[in-house]
């Protein structure tokens, strides 16, 4: 297993290498393959216990700030397993087992939560994605605009910035899912939950679309029996 993510990892370098190398070469290809080492690497470093879901939770705050920008989207990568289930004194707070099992609240405190974007001190990743929203045009970065149906439901998109950096998050795990690197490291196939605190209609929407095979199936159905979201909004 060892040699094999050696070797995985080996050829992402070298691609990056000959990206970063090759004249004209695209900063969206960069920046994407730059996120994909990290979350696989992460990914790699954790035990393989009874893992259920992975969770990408990508979630701006006004607090994120960076490059002179505010309320910048950080990304966090976490696990949980089925042996957690009622295990955590936090679980007490928990409504019902949908809840436990699938808000972002529950999951945090359980394991270590892994950093991909972060943005409390200079490194090289938000660096990058500053660079990517400049090269891609994003005006406004942090900026939102409060939108709602007729129903009072929100239907925006986030702070400018959060659905491009969203997008090429949901990419990368449609291709771990169908790489089947998630199944080659757990030895299953578990669903990518892709989150922020709110359950955001976008958030749902985008793992409908990271889990192509159906695997995050349980987590969609939750979230419409609990009302988090609508079916009319994700689809």
């Amino acid at each position: 297993m060892k040699k094999q993510l050696s070797i995985i990892f080996v050829i992402l370098l070298l691609f990056c290498f000959a990206c970063i190398q090759a004249e004209g070469c695209d900063p969206t290809m960069q920046f994407k393959q730059l996120l994909k080492e990290h979350i696989i690497e992460t990914i790699y470093s954790w035990p393989v216990k009874d893992q259920y879901a992975i969770m990408f939770f990508i979630y701006p705050n006004e607090l994120n700030e960076y490059a002179g920008y505010s309320n910048l989207p950080q990304f966090s990568l976490l696990y949980k397993c089925e042996s957690d289930m009622s295990q955590s004194p936090i679980s007490v707070g928990a409504m019902n087992r949908d809840e436990e099992r699938w808000n972002p609240a529950f999951w945090f405190g359980l394991h270590s939560e892994a950093k991909i974007i972060d943005f409390n001190e200079s490194n090289l990743v938000a660096d990058s994605l500053i660079s990517w929203y400049r090269h891609i045009g994003v005006q406004d970065i942090g900026c939102e605009d409060y939108s709602f149906d007729d129903k009072k439901r929100y239907i925006g998109k986030g702070p400018n910035g959060l659905p491009e950096l969203l997008d090429l998050v949901t990419e990368i795990a449609g291709e771990l899912q169908t790489e089947g690197i998630i199944e080659s490291r757990f030895g299953k196939k578990i669903p990518i939950i892709l989150a922020d605190f709110e359950f955001t209609w976008y958030m749902v929407s985008a793992t409908l679309k990271a889990n192509p095979h159906g695997e995050a199936d349980d987590y969609i159905e939750a979230c419409l029996r609990e009302g988090w979201a609508f079916e009319d909004q994700i689809r």
